[in-house]
């Protein structure tokens, strides 16, 4: 037996314990019994490829995570005496490796030489207390008693990694099959490891974004010795089965695990401190926190693909742990606090306003405030400090420390005003004060799908998570003894919703970084509950509620076959396999000869198609714009033009160009009749993509003539 710090003695081995091999028996059975949802190749195919994937890609985001533990015990003389030791050292060590994989990227010299160094360094420094670390991350995962909370919690961490293993092209409806990973979570880091350098690019506005957790994807390329391109000339993160590619895919879930854990701990710690009478320490509460966060669909999706919103999330958890002690070193605390969220605004610069007041406040809320002033300014000077690498390498490459925002006052260089205009449209939601209120919890009439009609509490993809949340408000705050903490934790959530309300474009997706709180505010209400039968029973009840939605959500994706595609991996957007039918990527690289440069009008998603390729997400300058430009009147032409700037294949993407002229994104000096008169001119295609059961043509290849 063993002894937590807060004196209850349980198990903190699990080593041996009956509970955890009946979990691993469920782990076991869950496989198998998940991955036959749908069609597909045979189970036993899917069940080796996971296997094979899984052994051949989980080191490098396992190293990465436990070099950044490693790294966090630089705070170990401040974090010594706190039960959640190891959730604030993992958010500290987890903002310093991201700071480094960047910051070594921006000077160039991030490369597998440097990249262990970062790495081994920290996997050295938990040597000296890893019997320390291992007894407290036993305490954190939980007793090993056998309850329905643990058994959601294996099943969902199992679910969240299968998903993980899809390919990268598939997956999620509501993320239209990870569009924004293939565009620029992914693309980015083939781009800058194919330069050897983390910089800002003139054709995707989305390099210009912090982007510390796609460096650290390049991160670990260099773990794994990837090269910067394969012999065909594709990404060198799909070199070796794609073991690169993969890798990141589990990085995401395995933060969805970890997280769940921390979340616990940080539950009880809150239970500890507000809530001393209360003997659900142990269970109940912990239990359904841990429980939730791998049952939040949300936050399944993000965790099982190349998105950086689990680092958010668990950068949050972090911050959280720091933020609820009270009277606890008050400066170092601000100081640790205002490192981990300006590591979070590193990885997605909306943290800025839907993590960093809620923590700050709490902050507040917890030191004298004669200490105020001195843990404000620390704060700040972290938290500069922390983002400031981000802000020089924008000032030097554009003279915009923050663009594609403020352009107005800090300019925005080559990008015309139009162009700005147009990605301030695209991620800004014009609607009224009261409008926005009504998107957080009424869909949207004039929506047509996941994405823009369930635009923020409703969207199914939420599950339960929100309205647990709010009940465990209502709890904490019907008690006189619970009010001050229900007021808290509801002006938490309030502070950050506000965030999502006034400063984004109302997507549904950008709530997560709000799920914690979320969470924290269900199982604090849970432990309110003063009868241990109705707590236990409630805590249960809605941990399988959760884990129950949470899988007629995947059921529906990818229209019923979840896994349909798992046991090819990313070989099928490739052309590796050479099947009829192929996805475009694949068919495009068969057809391709060597040396040919590709062109994409329209698409933005060139991860799978091997280089040379050109390409501009709709916020940039299209080349196409500037070779009419040239000649406008002669749109027959501008083929010479294109071949003068070194294109031999043109990909046009009538999908997306009749999309970007609905919305308004089209850039004003291209006539769209002028375009098309063009595209006409171009003759019979070499290959057209259909809309699967018709005949209408969705994007097509064109051959440009030799003169």
């Amino acid at each position: 037996m063993g002894t937590d710090v807060s004196g209850n003695d349980h198990p903190v081995s699990l080593v041996g314990s009956r509970a955890v091999f009946v979990y691993a028996l469920l782990a076991a059975i869950t496989v198998p019994a998940m991955l036959s949802m749908g069609g597909g190749g045979s189970l036993s195919d899917r069940i080796l490829e996971v296997v094979f994937i899984t052994l051949k890609s989980a080191w490098i985001p396992l190293v990465y995570l436990l070099g950044s533990f490693g790294l966090g015990s630089v705070a170990r003389r401040w974090t010594k005496d706190l039960s959640t030791r190891w959730v604030v050292e993992l958010g500290v060590g987890l903002t310093l490796t991201l700071s480094l994989s960047h910051g070594l990227g921006v000077l160039g010299v991030l490369n597998p030489i440097s990249a262990w160094i970062v790495t081994g360094v920290g996997c050295l420094m938990l040597i000296p207390d890893f019997r320390n670390d291992t007894r407290r991350l036993n305490d954190s995962i939980g007793n090993t008693a056998i309850s329905l909370s643990g058994i959601v919690f294996v099943v969902g961490s199992v679910l969240v990694v299968l998903m993980a293993l899809n390919p990268p092209g598939t997956g999620w409806d509501s993320e239209y099959n990870g569009y924004d990973a293939l565009s620029y979570h992914l693309e980015l880091p083939r781009e800058w490891l194919e330069a050897g350098q983390i910089w800002p690019s003139a054709h995707n506005v989305y390099s210009f974004l912090p982007s510390y957790f796609e460096s650290a994807y390049v991160h670990m390329a260099n773990l794994a010795n990837a090269p910067k391109a394969t012999p065909a000339g594709l990404s060198g993160l799909l070199d070796n089965d794609a073991q690169v590619v993969m890798g990141i895919h589990l990085f995401s879930a395995l933060l969805v695990i970890v997280s769940a854990i921390a979340m616990r701990s940080v539950v009880r710690r809150a239970i500890e401190l507000y809530l001393p009478e209360s003997d659900a320490l142990d269970r109940d509460a912990g239990l359904l926190a841990r429980a939730l966060l791998v049952t939040t669909p949300w936050l399944v999706v993000v965790g099982s693909m190349s998105y950086n919103e689990m680092g958010v999330v668990l950068l949050g958890i972090s911050a959280i742990a720091v933020a609820i002690e009270r009277d606890h070193r008050p400066l170092p605390r601000s100081a640790m606090a205002a490192l981990i969220v300006a590591g979070a605004c590193s990885v997605k610069p909306t943290a800025i306003f839907l993590l960093a007041p809620p923590i700050a406040a709490l902050i507040l809320a917890t030191i004298p405030s004669k200490r105020w002033i001195g843990a404000v300014v620390l704060g700040l000077v972290v938290g500069v400090l922390t983002l400031a690498p981000w802000l020089i390498r924008n000032e030097v490459a554009i003279g915009n420390p923050v663009f594609p925002q403020m352009s107005s006052v800090f300019g925005g260089g080559d990008w015309s005003p139009a162009q700005l205009d147009t990605y301030r449209s695209a991620h800004h939601y014009g609607g009224s004060l009261t409008q926005r209120l009504a998107m957080l919890v009424v869909p949207d009439a004039d929506g047509f799908d996941t994405v823009s009609r369930w635009r923020g509490w409703t969207n199914p993809q939420w599950g339960l998570t929100p309205w647990i949340g709010v009940l465990g408000c209502a709890l904490l705050i019907a008690k006189r003894r619970t009010r001050r903490l229900g007021l808290g934790v509801a002006g938490a959530v309030t502070l950050a919703t506000l965030g999502w309300l006034m400063l984004t474009h109302l997507q549904s997706r950008f709530l997560v970084p709000i799920a914690p709180w979320l969470i924290g505010a269900g199982a604090l209400g849970l432990a309110s509950i003063g009868t241990p039968w109705v707590r236990k029973r409630a805590g249960s009840l809605i941990a399988a509620g959760a884990l129950l939605w949470m899988i007629l959500i995947v059921a529906r994706q990818s229209a019923g076959n979840p896994f349909l595609v798992v046991d090819l991996g990313p070989a099928l957007f490739t052309g590796e396999f050479g099947l009829v039918d192929a996805p475009w990527t694949a068919k495009l690289n068969e057809t391709l000869e060597p040396g040919e440069t590709v062109y994409l009008l329209g698409d933005a998603t060139p991860f799978y198609i091997r280089s040379p390729m050109v390409y501009n997400t709709v916020y940039d300058g299209w080349l196409i714009e500037k070779v009419s430009d040239r000649e406008p009147e002669f749109p027959e032409r501008w083929s010479a033009i294109l071949q003068s700037e070194g294109i031999d294949i043109v990909v046009v993407s009538f999908f997306e160009l009749n999309r970007f002229e609905v919305s308004g994104w089209f850039p004003a000096s291209i006539d769209p009749d002028r375009l098309n008169e063009w595209i006409e001119s171009l003759g019979e295609p070499i290959y057209v993509w259909t809309l699967p059961g018709s005949d209408e043509q969705i994007r097509a290849a064109f051959r440009l003539e030799k003169p």
